[in-house]
């Protein structure tokens, strides 16, 4: 422990937890960037996360009929976009502990210096190396100011949702439900006028018998009156001729 302090080598871990804190942020606020660059069209845009997240709200869309907080929506699909394998809140929180990081790791040699008593110099040198490093990772931590990028890709797409995708969604929707309803408006009538043909026919059709059978029944009693010119001339009918008469009379009745 005694030659890693004064060597000089915890100086190259200190000064590498203050690189990665530092490329860390830079790497959010690139994403971000690019991502609110994108977000002025999504239906062009050809950002995977972008369009993953617009495809995700159209069928959200559709499946609940409207959507009612875009906000929050938009808030948990930020969760899961992902950079360098890692979402981009487990990005921004880990540039927040690589700068703790920092001042640990710098307090932490001062105080091993001391406990094996080495000179002054080192514990100087390792607690102001912490000190600084840690500093240097929230200067750019300001500087690229990655809540305020959040908040203004947040905007951005909100701002869209809001304002073109969701109102060309319910234009849509209406337009499909007119169609559909003219489509079964124009379908309807078809089976009615066919049924009402039917109807006529068949009532046409009953009259025409009826018409017959009582043509038939006049023939019936004109022959019967001419073959016999009695009073009970239906007691002189043979039974063949009974029998027609009789048919004839169930039909006219029925």
């Amino acid at each position: 422990m005694m030659s890693f302090l004064q060597t000089g080598k915890a100086l190259y871990v200190l000064a590498a937890i203050c690189l990665a804190g530092i490329f860390t942020r830079l790497a959010a606020g690139s994403f971000y960037k690019r991502l609110i660059k994108e977000s002025t069209n999504l239906a062009l845009t050809k950002n995977k996360c972008l369009r993953a997240l617009r495809q995700n709200a159209e069928d959200t869309y559709r499946i609940n009929q409207g959507m009612s907080n875009t906000r929050v929506y938009l808030e948990r699909q930020m969760y899961g976009m992902r950079m360098m394998g890692m979402s981009v809140r487990g990005l921004d929180n880990l540039s927040g502990q690589l700068t703790l990081l920092c001042f640990l790791a710098g307090g932490a040699a001062a105080f091993m210096s001391y406990w094996y008593r080495s000179d002054n110099y080192y514990i100087v040198l390792y607690g102001t190396v912490g000190i600084l490093s840690g500093m240097l990772t929230m200067l750019f931590d300001y500087g690229i100011n990655l809540d305020s990028r959040k908040q203004q890709l947040m905007t951005c797409l909100q701002d869209y949702m809001e304002n073109v995708m969701l109102p060309r969604m319910a234009r849509e929707g209406t337009g499909d439900h007119v169609a559909a309803v003219a489509e079964e408006e124009r379908r309807e009538p078809t089976p009615v006028r066919s049924l009402a043909r039917e109807r006529r026919g068949a009532g046409r059709r009953g009259l025409e018998q009826t018409a017959a059978s009582r043509e038939k029944i006049k023939e019936t009693i004109k022959n019967a009156d001419a073959q016999n010119s009695g009073e009970n001339w239906l007691q002189d009918l043979n039974p063949d001729q009974k029998r027609v008469l009789g048919e004839l009379l169930k039909e006219f009745i029925s």
